[in-house]
């Protein structure tokens, strides 16, 4: 009797580190349940607030908008519904994607399907653009090549804009974020020429930019057909930084003007002279030259009329 009672005790205890063995694997199959900070794919909405969060908009009505219209010497803005934006997660995993503008209207709030968690910055930026997969923050390019001279296409192609919004709170399938007022990081230029011979009005059928010494933004007789831009955090730190060409920012009008639309790189911050630009323009029969000098600022409308240009040929 004592030998078959050890022997039921010894399988008992066998049995019971058997379960708990088992029980140890079970757990160990079981997913952790996702803590609050986990990002989450959901549905979020930024809306616009009023204030500012750095960088200028000096001149412009309300310049981050993607239509723009002339008022004067200022340009109004607004939202188109539709309108394609992208966003850009600013810490890890650094994720990207599209938003889209959900009114016509000088102010709109813009949603999408977003990778976030609560306190998440996104940058968010027109036109829309594409990233790569990346482990670290990583910067995007623009362009200013191809431009046509008009303020249509300039509005929708080459009016680039960058705002940082924040996620204010997430749930199981929807999130809300706020922004402050997104922020120009070219310049909108208005050029007019006349013939210094005789002050009369140049009709443009081509237009020709490119640097009149070297400089901040590259040789003579060139300019930049592009720039790159670092996303960060902080809004008033993010700025377009060009990427140096060999040949001169030309655009063909689709039906010649006395009015020429161009968005231009910002003068650097640190800069202490003016850029100087040369102009070469070209009416379909005739050609004129000339230079001006201005200090560009970010985000500002600049009307520059009746600039004097001599006939080459």
């Amino acid at each position: 009797m004592k030998r078959i009672a050890l022997y039921k005790y010894l399988l008992g205890g066998l049995l019971m580190v058997f379960a708990a063995a088992c029980s140890g694997s079970d757990d160990d199959n079981i997913a952790p349940a996702p803590t609050e900070d986990t990002p989450k794919t959901v549905r979020l909405t930024i809306t616009q607030t009023d204030n500012e969060n750095g960088g200028a908009d000096a001149r412009l009505l309300d310049g981050t908008r993607a239509t723009l219209s002339e008022s004067g010497n200022m340009l109004a803005a607004s939202w188109k519904a539709g309108d394609s934006l992208s966003y850009y997660r600013l810490s890890y995993p650094y994720i990207s994607g599209s938003l889209t503008a959900t009114e016509t209207a000088a102010k709109s709030s813009f949603t999408g399907n977003v990778t976030c968690s609560e306190g998440d910055k996104l940058a968010v930026i027109y036109p829309a653009t594409s990233f790569t997969e990346s482990i670290e923050t990583e910067p995007y390019s623009i362009t200013l090549s191809g431009q046509d001279g008009t303020l249509g296409t300039l509005a929708t192609k080459f009016h680039y804009v960058y705002g940082v919004a924040t996620v204010t709170a997430v749930n199981e399938t929807t999130a809300t974020a706020t922004m402050p007022k997104m922020k120009s990081l070219l310049t909108v230029c208005k050029f007019s020429f006349i013939d210094e011979s005789n002050s009369s009005p140049i009709s443009v059928n081509t237009l020709s930019i490119s640097l009149s010494n070297d400089g901040v933004y590259g040789k003579k007789d060139t300019y930049p057909q592009s720039a790159t831009v670092t996303p960060g955090e902080n809004q008033s730190d993010v700025h377009a930084a060009a990427v140096t060409s060999g040949s001169a920012l030309t655009m063909t009008l689709p039906e010649a003007s006395n009015e020429v639309y161009v968005a231009l790189l910002p003068t650097p911050t640190d800069a202490t002279q003016p850029v100087s630009l040369t102009f070469t323009v070209n009416d379909g029969s005739k050609t004129y030259s000339g230079t001006a000098k201005a200090h560009l600022k970010e985000g500002e409308y600049v009307v520059a009329e009746n600039l004097k240009l001599t006939k080459t040929n």
